[in-house]
């Protein structure tokens, strides 16, 4: 049975989950998902989503605490050892992606590009119901601003975020594709440092008063427009939501940054 190291966030465990129903799809065959990596996550993360991942079906869970430890991932990753497969350059096509999948036993990775999503309607469909039934019924809003402050993260290198710049440019073009906004909405982990980070950005920013991560993502997921920041959270709230419109950054050297979807229109 093929693995699926699973690891990380929200967001970052629906990239895993997502990859991992495209390994039995393809497969035609279960898929073991690890769930060692949590009893040792540096920010304390929790497994979130074993309804989604039951759901889904042809999913077992695993705890392999050997394969899923940090060390044996760097030597893992040097050795190059035949079935260990960790993230490289997306597939281009299906096919590649079937080849891929043929080639490994264990995959370890986050697995953040649209490419590694073979049934993405599918999934999308019952990752929707999956965040809407937790977070119950969820107001509609014209847009929607998600930031992301990084003011967990340990490592300096890794804590950049767009800056209000990017929010004003996003805002602007909003208004012109699709009217002006009376207000906007911001979503954050840390809404207050958002607010002083951002500063003025041209409109009246309401504070989402949502109070888990389901209700702020059914947020997104229900938003005519979302302007993203470099996150995993980000980036579903955006793939899996019906805006019209989605605005995600550049790179720009940030260390957190999910490849954008073929729907963002990047700024």
């Amino acid at each position: 049975m093929k693995t699926i190291k699973m690891q990380g966030g929200i967001g970052n465990q629906l990239f895993c989950l997502a990859f991992a129903h495209s390994v039995t799809r393809l497969s035609r065959e279960p898929v073991a998902v690890d769930l060692a990596s949590f009893s040792s996550d540096r920010y304390g993360h929790d497994f979130a989503l074993e309804d989604l991942a039951l759901g889904l079906g042809g999913v077992r869970f695993v705890r392999r605490p050997l394969l899923a430890a940090r060390v044996t991932t760097a030597v893992m990753r040097k050795a190059r050892i035949p079935g260990y497969v960790s993230e490289g350059a997306p597939p281009a096509d299906r096919i590649a992606l079937a080849a891929l999948v043929a080639e490994g036993r264990y995959f370890n990775g986050y697995w953040q590009h649209e490419a590694y999503i073979d049934d993405p309607e599918g999934f999308i469909v019952q990752a929707r119901e999956a965040v809407f039934r937790r977070a119950g019924p969820s107001p509609q809003r014209d847009v929607v601003i998600h930031y992301r402050t990084y003011k967990e993260e340990i490592r300096p290198h890794a804590q950049g975020a767009p800056g209000d710049d990017y929010v004003r440019a996003a805002l602007a073009r909003i208004a012109v594709m699709l009217g002006a906004a009376a207000k906007v909405c911001l979503v954050s982990d840390d809404p207050a440092l958002a607010l002083e980070r951002l500063g003025d950005v041209g409109c009246d920013l309401t504070v989402a008063k949502g109070t888990d991560p389901w209700s702020d993502l059914a947020l997104l997921l229900n938003a005519r427009a979302l302007v993203l920041t470099n996150s995993s959270f980000s980036w579903w709230g955006g793939f899996c939501g019906a805006a019209e419109v989605v605005f995600y950054p550049r790179r720009q050297g940030y260390f957190h940054y999910p490849i954008p979807a073929a729907r963002f229109v990047c700024i």
